[in-house]
Order: structure tokens, then C-alpha cells, then sequence
């Protein structure tokens, strides 16, 4: 069987998946964690594996605090 993985010659990981199939692979539960800054200043980003913005918090520990609590599994994003 032939797929888009085997002919891509790119190991299987989040950072090499569409926002389609990173939904599709963890949603709903999979969520980023991505830095970002806010009026000159570092927040935290946290998005569904779609992309959809869910939330801004001001530190990387509260945003996996927060994604933890509502019983999602957040990634971080580089």
C-alpha cells in the first residue's frame, strides 16, 4: 500500500502535518501552545489542532495548566 507518508521521505510528527490532518489525528482533544507577542509583550497562544484560536494567557505553564484542566493534551509550537 502506498501512501502520502511513505512517498514524502518526512518522518511522521506534528510539525509535518496539515492543520486538516493534525485535527483529524487529534482533534478534539490536541491543542498548541505557541509564543507570541501581544502589544509588544510575550503571551501564549493556544489553538485547536485546527488552528482556531482558543485562548491568550500570559505564560507558557498557564497555558498547559489551563488546556490540562479543560482535559486536552496541548503541544508546544516553535
Amino acid at each position: 500500500m502506498n501512501n502520502a507518508h511513505e512517498n514524502s521521505g518526512k518522518a511522521l510528527s506534528p510539525e509535518n502535518l496539515s492543520p486538516e490532518a493534525l485535527a483529524a489525528f487529534g482533534a478534539p482533544s490536541l491543542v498548541y501552545v505557541k509564543t507570541v507577542a501581544m502589544n509588544g509583550v510575550e503571551a501564549f497562544a493556544v489553538h485547536a489542532a485546527d488552528g482556531s484560536p482558543i485562548g491568550l494567557l500570559p505564560s507558557r505553564d498557564e497555558a498547559f495548566a489551563a488546556a490540562l484542566q479543560n482535559d486536552l493534551q496541548p503541544m508546544s509550537v516553535h
